[in-house]
């Protein structure tokens, strides 16, 4: 894979690999309860398009008062939020540097705050997956990712998700540049023994590669027949084979019993934004595979998605009606999505619904970091 092909992917959401042609709870009290406040606040202006307004009212707000946690927290969300929107890799690393140095201040000054750790650790991730595949230098920003997620489970040790995560970066990071498949394992094992299904989904990170997933998962789901996340793996399963009506079949069964799934079309979407760039010459396939990722965003926007969410699906259907041809429509929409959201993501990937969490609010999200989907 060539330099130039990378945006970079961070599969857990904040960005993806490639660009689609040419781009068109309860928190842990600390020392933020002031800037909580002013996070919200900027939160709110953020989630309605304002970001530029966010991003001020936070930078007065740390003038004023350094030592507020949550405003950092919510300064590095903003960034993350620009730089997915800016179209320039320059742009993205930039502002990634900047997201970074703001989500460890909110580590330092507030350490038992799972959210934060969580935050800062998903962000060193980006910072080492890009490094790994840039021909950088990854282990630095993968010990940081690591030390800022086990700092995490310290403030809560059965955080699923997050000793998910570890099960991942352990595993799928070469041991030359700080993985290791031993405390992977290790990771794994605490899992299985506080969850059945998420023990399962850090099992099967384990697998060897020439195990069938799809019967792996059809098995957890024979004990767990109404579980969503389950149903929700199983259909990813079928999605890698290349089984797309199976796949669909479970994405619905998932999204009947938990409708915040609904994101699930949008795993849709990039399988067919991928198939469309593998196609090369054969031209009905490609625009088969247009036609198919339209109709799974279409899908998405009809489940009602929080405004910035709502702009990048709008976005991407502006692609696929560029590669279809209809370049007004494709502007039209292009155009709506700016209106809702000046910074709305220009990824193929979809953005970490972490981003878009209320402050305060603990994340119960996980998405994997090395997958598509």
């Amino acid at each position: 894979m060539e330099k130039k092909e990378i945006t970079i992917c961070l599969v857990c959401g904040f960005v993806s690999l490639v660009m689609f042609g040419t781009v068109i709870a309860e928190e842990a009290k600390g020392s933020d309860t002031k800037g909580e406040s002013a996070a919200v606040k900027a939160y709110e202006l953020r989630m309605d398009g304002k970001i530029e307004d966010a991003q001020k009212l936070l930078e007065k707000t740390l003038a004023e008062n350094p030592k507020d946690a949550a405003a950092y927290y919510e300064l590095a969300r903003i960034q993350m939020h620009m730089a997915l929107g800016g179209g320039k890799m320059e742009n993205l690393v930039d502002m990634m540097r900047g997201a970074q140095k703001n989500a460890e201040m909110a580590v330092e000054l507030n350490p038992k705050n799972i959210t934060y750790a969580s935050f800062a650790g998903n962000i060193n991730f980006m910072q080492a997956y890009y490094g790994l595949m840039t021909g950088g230098q990854p282990k630095a920003e993968l010990a940081r990712a690591i030390g800022a997620f086990e700092s995490a489970l310290k403030s809560k040790p059965d955080h699923y998700q997050t000793l998910l995560y570890l099960v991942e970066l352990y595993s799928d990071f070469p041991e030359e540049v700080g993985g290791d498949k031993s405390k992977a394992e290790q990771y794994a094992k605490q899992l299985e023994a506080m969850d059945e299904v998420y023990g399962a989904k850090a099992r099967s990170m384990l697998l060897p590669e020439n195990v069938d997933r799809i019967d792996y998962w059809q098995k957890v789901l024979k004990k767990h027949q109404d579980n969503a996340e389950v149903i929700e793996e199983l259909g990813k399963a079928y999605l890698r084979e290349d089984k797309v009506d199976e796949a669909v079949s479970y994405f619905k069964k998932a999204i009947e019993i938990d409708p915040e799934k609904a994101s699930l079309f949008l795993d849709l979407s990039i399988y067919y934004t991928f198939g469309a760039m593998g196609a090369g010459d054969d031209k009905e396939l490609f625009q088969r595979c247009i036609k198919s990722g339209d109709e799974a965003v279409t899908r998405y926007i009809k489940s009602g998605p929080v405004q910035p969410m709502l702009a990048y699906a709008l976005g991407v259907q502006s692609k696929y009606k560029f590669f279809s041809g209809n370049k007004e429509q494709g502007q039209a929409l292009f155009k709506q999505a700016e209106a809702l959201d000046p910074y709305f993501s220009k990824a193929t990937g979809a953005p970490h619904p972490d981003l878009f969490i209320r402050p305060g609010e603990v994340s119960q999200n996980h998405r994997y970091l090395m997958r598509r989907f």
